[in-house]
């Protein structure tokens, strides 16, 4: 997982701030991963110097040039709420863990079900490539589920 930091603009760090913004479209140049962290500086072009207020939201979905006419080079960014990582908590209990796990199985299960139906709308179009290419998200969403799931079970077990 790898962490981004991104100037914003006040108003565009004030929507993200307040949930009404969920999304960033951003030129295509660093390797942007779902899973990966959003740390979104605001930026004021006034004073020409960051405020030092910052924000932080995990990618949970990507657009690229291939779907839906995003513009070659740009990738379009779904994102949500940090999801907590067992490390970061104050005291890890079977219960949090197994928790985190849960939820990670649930938000993978959703990634690879939403892959999947674009992998099938471009299989009915004709557009084996991109077909190709989502039905290969949802395969590896689908393993994470799996993983995510066994790993809440085993810790349940102990």
């Amino acid at each position: 997982m790898t962490r981004h930091e991104l100037k914003t603009w006040p108003k565009y760090f004030a929507a993200v701030r307040s949930g009404q913004k969920r999304f960033e479209i951003r030129r295509n140049d660093r390797e942007f991963k779902v899973g990966d962290i959003l740390v979104l500086r605001e930026f004021d072009p006034e004073e020409d110097a960051y405020t030092g207020q910052t924000e932080e939201r995990q990618i949970t979905f990507l657009l690229s040039e291939e779907d839906y006419g995003v513009i070659h080079g740009f990738v379009a960014i779904g994102f949500g709420e940090v999801a907590p990582h067992p490390d970061a908590a104050t005291e890890v209990t079977v219960d949090s863990l197994a928790e985190w796990h849960e939820t990670a199985a649930s938000n993978a299960a959703l990634r690879a079900q939403e892959a999947r139906k674009v992998s099938e709308s471009y299989t009915k179009s004709n557009m084996s490539v991109a077909a190709d290419r989502h039905g290969a998200v949802a395969d590896l969403a689908a393993a994470d589920a799996g993983f995510h799931a066994a790993a809440a079970r085993i810790v349940r077990k102990s």
